[in-house]
């Protein structure tokens, strides 16, 4: 069995849909069934910015999704640090009692803001995960988006809350040494088109138990996100742990065998 831990509804018109519909499970999970993934984790955000109203509209379309397909589809919920405190811990509890099994964070408050404390503190009591975007850019910086570093800074601030940093393509050799010291911290191998080495570089410093497949399908499609794991140069367990057990570990979920 092959799990996506970093998937997003189709596109439509060069972006994403506004208002997935619960029926989006059934297409994503055709189109990922034909590259071998048996389940997707679906990160919820189709707009920057979102209010509460837009949060609570993000975060029912993602449970409408995973209602559909329990055993195949797992969700996230998208939260805006930027928005009062008690909502979101409310957001937290409304979702994961829902059936989602963590909280996607993106670009809209840096990594390094206190606004994220009472979410990370929330996420660590109920035993969640947090997955957090991160890219190293030199063009086209969004204003607070956060790079690995502020990840780094974020698990010092939080160290017993699991972090998924996302992208370890758009992070590459700096993002993995950047959070190598912080064992909650572990990374999915999304954020750009393959190249040789890098898989291997983050097994080599983190473990391969700190890294985790992602495609961030549909940007990228899934043929060629698994072709940078099953083209890497990994034994068969590191590369069983990557495609699926690592992904079944964070999601709370019995562990499979990689072919079932």
């Amino acid at each position: 069995m092959i799990i996506d831990i970093h998937t997003h509804p189709r596109w439509e018109d060069d972006k994403f849909l506004q208002h997935p519909s619960p029926e989006q499970a059934d297409t994503m999970l055709a189109a990922a069934a034909r590259h071998g993934i048996h389940s997707v984790c679906l990160l919820g955000r189709f707009y920057p910015y979102p209010d509460e109203d837009g949060i609570r509209a993000i975060n029912d379309a993602t449970i409408g999704m995973v209602r559909r397909c329990p055993e195949r589809v797992f969700g996230l919920a998208f939260l805006n640090p930027a928005l009062d405190s008690d909502f979101l811990v409310g957001e937290i509890d409304r979702c994961l009692g829902a059936g989602l099994s963590g909280v996607k964070l993106e670009y809209e408050v840096n990594a390094r803001d206190a606004r994220l404390d009472p979410i990370m503190e929330a996420v660590s009591a109920r035993d969640a995960f947090v997955l957090h975007h991160s890219w190293y850019k030199t063009i086209q910086k969004v204003s607070c988006e956060s790079d690995p570093s502020d990840v780094a800074d974020l698990a010092t601030r939080h160290p017993r809350t699991r972090i998924l940093m996302a992208h370890l393509t758009a992070g590459g050799m700096r993002g993995v040494l950047d959070i190598q010291k912080h064992e909650n911290v572990s990374i999915d191998t999304s954020g750009g088109q393959p190249f040789s080495g890098l898989v291997e570089y983050a097994v080599n410093k983190l473990g391969s138990e700190r890294v985790l497949f992602g495609s961030d399908y549909p940007i990228r499609d899934f043929a060629s996100q698994l072709g940078r794991i099953e083209g890497a140069k990994l034994t068969d367990q590191e590369r069983s742990r990557i495609l699926s057990k690592n992904a079944a570990r964070m999601l709370k979920i019995p562990i499979p065998s990689l072919r079932s």
